[in-house]
């Protein structure tokens, strides 16, 4: 069987979001990982990015040599 408490509703929160977006601001609820979490998601992002970057640019340089080379 379950058992259900009453609180005051007017404190809790309407919405799913609106707890969750709270618990997110609340610095001193998070774990002490959080940040260097986020840290490491950033640094992968960046790498992911300027892999991208680079290939990108590779590739654009390679098919100008070709329109180049089919040109001459």
């Amino acid at each position: 069987m379950a058992t259900f408490t009453t609180t005051d509703t007017r404190l809790e929160p309407k919405h799913a979001h609106a707890a969750v977006a709270r618990r997110a601001r609340c610095v001193s609820e998070r774990s002490p990982f959080t940040e260097v979490r986020e840290q490491a998601r950033l640094r992968t992002l960046m790498i992911a990015a300027a892999t991208t970057g680079i290939v990108s640019v590779t590739a654009t340089a390679s098919a100008a040599v070709v329109v180049i080379g089919l040109s001459a």
